[in-house]
């Protein structure tokens, strides 16, 4: 046999991690199971992989609503360029997606805007070195002046420290500024549970519930699919990955450090702080807390950066 007609190694992407095994995909060889190594640690969606070669030649073309049969035994898992991470029950962090190159917080007056929860994405982002956009989402549902107002607040502080904020509305289709963003982009959609990222999904992907379907029958999870992280190629260009919504988003297993530089702003002022291990509470000559006094940080953005240092050092 010549050197062209040994099989050759199949690389892959992680559609998602099913629990005992995983579903990747190859362009033309099309879907397969596979069966990643302890060595490997936790194999996430978004996960380049290089598996065995398949058994046959005979594969399915690359078609969304078949799998082969065969399961693959995963020899590698390439080197991520980037990972969202969050903290595990042992304080370490776990990941959730890799080779991301943009977070979408998606929040909306309903359930209640979280800031917190979105300033913990900050944090996340800039220590991953991928964009961060917030999206505000359910924009039928401001019709208030009250609402209104929470909506701009929210949309005037992340602006302020150089977050793109789009509004848009998954449920009627109003999700243009959103699409612009996502072009060519490695993104994944993350917020509260409720707040519309299954309507978002649905704009951005017409097919998707016949994907999620055929996804459905390919894993053998059937409806439960609906709460594993996947990934979904955008017809325009780029990725977009859907993933449970959370309450909570831990970053318990990042450094003071990194917390730190999640607050652009505060990491910004601390560099002319007098001390370098200053804390920004009662130090003298803290620049942080001059630039509070001031006005160019946020009070609710301080409070928060405090309240999660806090709980890190705890």
């Amino acid at each position: 046999m010549s050197t062209s007609d040994t099989p050759q190694p199949l690389q892959a992407r992680v559609i998602a991690n099913l629990g005992i095994e995983l579903l990747v995909y190859h362009p033309q060889a099309g879907y397969f199971h596979a069966q990643p190594m302890k060595k490997h640690g936790l194999v996430v969606c978004g996960d380049e992989v290089i598996c065995d070669p398949p058994a046959t030649t005979e594969h399915s073309s690359g078609n969304h609503t078949d799998v082969n049969a065969e399961t693959l035994r995963v020899r590698q898992v390439n080197t991520r360029n980037s990972v969202l991470q969050r903290t595990d029950r042992r304080g370490h962090g776990k990941p959730i997606a890799a080779n991301l190159t943009q977070l979408v917080a998606v929040t909306a007056i309903k359930p209640p805007f979280d800031p917190l929860l979105i300033d913990r994405y900050t944090i996340a982002a800039r220590h991953m070195g991928v964009k961060l956009v917030l999206a505000i989402n359910k924009t039928d549902l401001l019709d208030t002046p009250e609402k209104q107002t929470q909506a701009d607040d929210i949309e005037h502080l992340y602006q302020s420290i150089g977050y793109p904020v789009i509004r848009c509305n998954g449920k009627s289709g109003d999700t243009e500024a959103l699409a612009d963003l996502l072009k060519d982009e490695t993104s994944i959609l993350v917020g509260q549970s409720g707040v519309g990222k299954s309507s978002i999904l649905n704009c951005m992907l017409p097919e998707r519930s016949a994907k999620t379907g055929a996804l459905s029958e390919l894993s053998g999870l059937g409806r439960h699919t609906t709460t594993v992280t996947t990934w979904y190629d955008l017809p325009d260009g780029g990725a977009l990955i859907d993933s449970a919504g959370v309450r909570q988003f831990a970053l318990e297993h990042l450094s003071d450090v990194d917390i730190e530089a999640g607050f652009v702003e505060i990491a910004n002022a601390s560099a002319d702080c007098r001390f370098r291990d200053c804390r920004h509470l009662v130090e003298p000559d803290c620049a942080v807390l001059s630039a509070l006094h001031r006005g160019e940080i946020s009070q609710q953005r301080y409070e928060h950066f405090q309240s999660i240092s806090t709980q890190a050092a705890g």
